[in-house]
Formats: C-alpha cells, sequence, structure tokens
C-alpha cells in the first residue's frame, strides 16, 4: 500500500476499494498537518482560551474526514493542500466558537454594584456548564451545538458536518435534555 499517493488512497477510499488500510495509511500520512494546524490554532487561541488542545485535534479530524469525502481530483489541487484548507477552515471555525463560549462565561467588568454572592454564583454556574458541554456531550453533539449557538442553519450543519438535517434536530434535542439541568 506504500506505493499509493494521497490521491489514490482518496480514490480507494471514495469506492470502497481496500477503503479500511487506505483510510489507515491516509490519516497516518495526515497526522503531521493535523498536528500541526491544531498546535497553531492552539496558540493563536492563547492562553486562557475556551478550546483544548484535543479540541483543535478533533477539529482536525473533522477536517480530515470532510477532506477525504469531498476531495475531487483533477481541480488544480493536490490532496495535501486541500486537506491543508479544509482542517484550517475547521480551525478557523473552531477558534471563532472558542471565542463566542469564552464571551457567554464573562462577567461584568464593574463588579462594585455586585454583591460577593451573586459574583460567586455567576462563576460557579458558568464553570458547572462549560464543564458539563465537555462531559455530558459527545463531540457530535458539542459541534452541533457550538454550529447552532454560532447562528447556522440546520441545513448548513448537515452539509458541512455530512449529517442529515433530521440526525441534527436529534442531536440538538439530546443536547438540550442533558444541558436542561445545569441551566
Amino acid at each position: 500500500m506504500d506505493e499509493h499517493g494521497d490521491e489514490t488512497l482518496v480514490g480507494m477510499i471514495q469506492t470502497g476499494e481496500d477503503s479500511a488500510e487506505a483510510f489507515a495509511r491516509l490519516l497516518e500520512r495526515s497526522q503531521p498537518v493535523l498536528r500541526a494546524r491544531a498546535e497553531a490554532a492552539l496558540r493563536r487561541q492563547g492562553k486562557g482560551g475556551a478550546l483544548a488542545r484535543e479540541d483543535f485535534l478533533q477539529e482536525g479530524m473533522l477536517g480530515f474526514l470532510s477532506a477525504v469525502s469531498s476531495y475531487r481530483p483533477g481541480r488544480g489541487a493536490s490532496f495535501r493542500t486541500y486537506l491543508s484548507v479544509c482542517v484550517n477552515h475547521r480551525m478557523i471555525s473552531a477558534l471563532r466558537r472558542g471565542a463566542k463560549m469564552a464571551e457567554y462565561a464573562e462577567l461584568p467588568q464593574d463588579f462594585s454594584a455586585m454583591d460577593p454572592q451573586d459574583i460567586f454564583s455567576a462563576m460557579e454556574g458558568t464553570r458547572q456548564v462549560m464543564e458539563a458541554i465537555q462531559t455530558q456531550l459527545t463531540p457530535l453533539e458539542r459541534g452541533v451545538m457550538e454550529r447552532y449557538l454560532a447562528g447556522e442553519r440546520y441545513e448548513a450543519i448537515a452539509r458541512e458536518m455530512g449529517l442529515a438535517p433530521k440526525a441534527v434536530d436529534n442531536a440538538l434535542q439530546r443536547v438540550r435534555r442533558k444541558l436542561k439541568q445545569f441551566l
């Protein structure tokens, strides 16, 4: 299998020919790109950001899956270039969602009018919600929720994540059920 180039491996995956072995080999070859993009996104986010290295690696993997399913040879770009663009778009979207999540978690700058107990309660509530999002939701549910909160429509979320619109709706219903106790 080593004699095959990336484009050949993608073709094998898309046609189902020896796809498990081709997928494993292509994923192995793509790891340096995924790790480099995740590290760059982590640095760009800065300290205290809402997302962890694992979040960016998951986004990279989703970008990889998207690239594998949508790559079309003969359009002027190698698979490696196309992969890099797909993963980069995922990282940028994750950074934007992370920034929005951080905005929701911020407390007002003027604490002078707030009771210390109110400040503590708000901080604790925010911490519990963020922890619940990370521990109670699956990666798919988090991805759907983040896109939905960013204002994307069901159809756009479904296209971007390779899902049916009904699967997006089902994921959002599960998110609501799981987070209801924390909100």
